[in-house]
């Protein structure tokens, strides 16, 4: 569920999209934290160890349920053609080959590209599997959608997680752990984990806001988070965003726990997420 830091080109997107994709956000986030919440430890105080091992399967949180309204509206062949597909399996096949190519259209007016890769057989085989994934995009903000720019699907790879990029604004999944995930409930998190790393990662997570929310919260959400910072960003979100929306899929007491664990943080997303 990690980051894979690859510096890939942009061809994909090229082929995805005739014109090129404005990198959109939600109201400036502010540069300084200095009039949010108290640090939760504190500069140089102890830090509370995190309540949490990890957001989406460490957790019995539903943090985005299966009825939650999604905005996808209709999916449309491109084509089948050459397409970037990376794979962390290490397959030998090249990066360039060809792909099932798909947009997925939204009611907000975004646009989404899903690539699956040839093993799917077919162009009905490839759609059938882009579908499950079409709802799921459908339901992360919109902010998300308008800087994604797509998603690669490889067949199989049950044990195979997700993985990102924060540069080139996509992530890749692989199609029996997805099944996996939505047997346990957990795609639509791992959806959002993922695209927060894809769509607004690059944006914030070497500025000043986000760095200053960090330090004056001295303690971490989870031990994934823990990890390093882009972790930390993706896992601190999928819980402020649900905090900040959904504040009811929380038991009381583990709302107080996150609140008072990660404030600024909270604070942070709350101007990212525009409320």
């Amino acid at each position: 569920m990690g980051v894979n830091m690859m510096r890939m080109g942009l061809l994909a997107a090229a082929l995805l999209a005739g014109t090129a994709i404005a990198f959109e956000v939600s109201p400036d986030v502010r540069e300084a934290v200095s009039s949010e919440p108290a640090q939760a430890g504190g500069t140089g105080a102890p830090a509370s160890p995190p309540p949490y091992r990890s957001s989406v399967v460490g957790t019995d949180f539903d943090f985005i349920t299966e009825d939650d309204p999604s905005a996808f509206k209709r999916l449309e062949f491109v084509g089948f053609e050459e397409f970037e597909m990376p794979d962390k399996r290490k397959t030998g096949e090249p990066l360039l080959q060809n792909a099932y190519v798909f947009n997925a259209y939204f009611s907000d007016g975004t646009k989404v590209g899903i690539a699956l890769d040839k093993d799917f057989g077919s162009r009905q085989a490839a759609e059938q599997d882009a579908l499950r994934y079409t709802p799921r995009l459908g339901k992360l903000p919109s902010l998300y959608r308008r800087n994604l720019r797509h998603v690669v699907v490889h067949a199989g790879g049950e044990d195979t997680t997700a993985f990102a990029e924060d540069k080139g604004h996509f992530f890749v999944i692989y199609s029996a752990n997805a099944t996996k995930r939505i047997g346990t409930r957990d795609l639509e998190e791992t959806f959002f984990h993922e695209a927060t790393h894809a769509s607004i990662q690059a944006k914030h997570v070497e500025g000043a806001a986000w760095r200053n929310a960090r330090e004056r919260d001295n303690a971490f959400i989870t031990d994934y988070a823990k990890t390093e910072e882009q972790e930390d960003f993706a896992e601190s979100a999928l819980f402020a965003f649900t905090l900040i929306h959904h504040p009811e899929r929380f038991p009381a007491a583990d709302r107080a726990k996150i609140e008072r664990q990660i404030p600024n943080r909270i604070a942070f997303f709350r101007t990212v997420f525009g409320r």
